[in-house]
């Protein structure tokens, strides 16, 4: 990893890539619907990003998603367009949230949309950062049982640049928080074995040791590749 210590002994900063790989190992472990994942993880980036809970709340963010069910979300258009979360965690309805409010602005409403009932509500200022893919911004009023969400064109560049801060700078982590995170996402990978080493790359070696993949010839060393291989294979053609 590329990861740069900082000047406190007990922080250090972390990239875009880095996060979102963790991120999503992490949510992978947590076993969500798969289509789930890349949402999910842009809002764990954001919030790191936005000081909320993506570093320090993670681990209890992801037990209540664990348990999730997407479907108790239900939409109330009977005044300004309103989600009510059933008491699902907020970034399950954040995507939604923001999308229902930019079509209602589009369409001549408010670009206001009222989200109720939500596990840790304040992590629906996401929102404010998702809003920026479509060059708008999002102010989000959190109070103790729901949140309003107000999409506004965004006049000045600077109110749709984070994810570019991002890039560049890094988000700045406890350094045992983001160890901690960083060595759970692990369980995410195969166990290092024969089987998952030849299965590893732009390349395949098969159980007899054929590489299947590679156009050319070269002087790749296969010891470490072919470590525990059954003698058969060991000896097979490269």
């Amino acid at each position: 990893m590329s990861t740069c210590q900082s000047n406190l002994s007990n922080s250090m900063t972390v990239s875009l890539r880095e996060m979102r790989m963790v991120f999503e190992r992490l949510l992978q472990v947590t076993r969500i619907e798969s289509g789930l994942v890349p949402a999910l993880r842009d809002c764990a980036v954001y919030s790191a990003a936005l000081g909320l809970g993506g570093f320090s709340r993670l681990t209890a963010t992801l037990e209540t998603i664990s348990k999730a069910t997407p479907k108790a979300l239900s939409l109330d258009l009977s005044g300004d367009p309103a989600i009510d979360c059933g008491g699902q965690h907020a970034w399950l309805a954040a995507d939604a949230a923001l999308e229902l409010a930019v079509e209602n602005m589009k369409t001549g409403g408010s670009g206001v949309v009222t989200v109720r009932n939500a596990k840790d509500i304040g992590e629906l200022k996401v929102i404010e950062a998702l809003a920026q893919r479509f060059s708008l911004k999002a102010t989000v009023a959190v109070d103790v049982d729901r949140a309003a969400i107000a999409i506004t064109q965004a006049p000045d560049p600077d109110e749709i640049a984070l994810l570019d801060k991002i890039r560049r700078n890094g988000v700045a982590v406890d350094a045992a928080t983001w160890w901690e995170l960083y060595h759970r996402s692990a369980e995410a990978l195969a166990p290092d074995s024969y089987l998952s080493r030849r299965h590893a790359g732009p390349i395949i070696v098969e159980a007899d040791g054929k590489v299947v993949g590679r156009q050319d010839e070269d002087e790749t060393d296969f010891s470490l590749l072919l470590a525990g291989a059954p003698k058969s294979a060991a000896s097979g053609k490269h």
